[in-house]
């Protein structure tokens, strides 16, 4: 499956999520500088294919939808950054996801 993006909207989820671009392409299974190609397309779409896509549409609607909720998303981007330290990648995949579809522990 390919879609598209903005790049605007990949960095705004990294930075409302508290993530470096290497944390965030450590949880999408990508090379961090796609992350950094990504978001210097800005306003430009461009092409995301796979679970990178998957994960960041769920997380685009979440994330940007909900600017009056920036402390309960910075304080999920800290949870996932905590998992990610600890080399849980698929944990922190699977808290991202859980997070977009609105299932929070």
């Amino acid at each position: 499956m390919q879609g598209q993006l903005l790049g605007k909207d990949v960095a705004a989820i990294r930075r409302a999520l508290c993530l470096t671009t290497g944390q965030l392409a450590t949880v999408l299974g990508v090379h961090a500088s796609s992350v950094h190609r990504w978001e210097a397309a800005g306003a430009s779409r461009i092409p995301i294919e796979g679970v990178p896509l998957t994960v960041l549409t769920a997380l685009r609607s979440r994330v940007l939808a909900e600017t009056g909720a920036r402390r309960r998303v910075a304080a999920k981007g800290e949870e996932v950054s905590n998992a990610l330290a600890t080399g849980g990648v698929l944990v922190a995949l699977a808290l991202l996801l859980m997070f977009a579809a609105g299932r929070e522990k």
